[in-house]
């Protein structure tokens, strides 16, 4: 398969939504990314609305060159930005994708982080992926119970697996996630 434009389909679950980010995101976006704990493990940009419009048209750029499906998680009932899901790096040769995310404060502990994957891990196995690959650091135990939860299986753990910009070494645990675990997935909270 080569790539080609993805489409960002509004994907639904009744309690989270994925949906395309747009302009209208961009203080929602810009308010999310002061935060400390996503700032320390993302590489998002400087917190302005500015930026995230820039974001917003790169993140349309990636879907629209075949390479990234980059949804916002939204709240199903109010409708609030409450993070982002994106199946990024995009193989079509080997139909893999690897799965990112993060949730802003005031939805974590909600489970949005695994029903969004499970949402977007979905749409993925449709349209001929067959594998999913997620990973996070030893130490982010919130990131290792959601991708349980969405259905990944931990693969192992791979040591000094990059290093900070401070010059520390990090472990990082490795997940994946083919067709028949995210059929085979645990229940969610409702």
């Amino acid at each position: 398969m080569a790539a080609a434009p993805l489409e960002l389909p509004v994907l639904s679950d009744g309690v989270v939504r994925l949906r395309a980010f747009s302009e209208a995101d961009a203080p929602a976006l810009a308010a999310i990314w002061r935060d400390p704990a996503i700032r320390a493990r993302n590489d998002v940009p400087r917190p302005s609305r500015a930026a995230a419009r820039d974001w917003v048209a790169r993140s349309a750029a990636r879907a629209a060159a075949g390479v990234a499906w980059e949804w916002a998680i939204v709240d199903a009932a109010s409708g609030e930005l409450a993070g982002r899901r994106a199946l990024k790096d995009i193989d079509w040769t080997h139909r893999r994708a690897v799965a990112a995310t993060w949730v802003a404060p005031g939805w974590r502990g909600r489970q949005f982080a695994a029903r969004s994957l499970r949402l977007a891990a979905a749409h993925a196995f449709a349209h001929g992926m067959v594998r999913i690959h997620g990973d996070c650091e030893t130490d982010n135990a919130a990131a290792f119970r959601s991708l349980l939860a969405a259905g990944m299986r931990h693969e192992g753990t791979l040591r000094a697996c990059f290093v900070t910009a401070a010059g520390v070494p990090v472990d990082e645990h490795v997940f994946g996630m083919l067709p028949a675990d995210l059929a085979g997935a645990p229940a969610l909270r409702s």
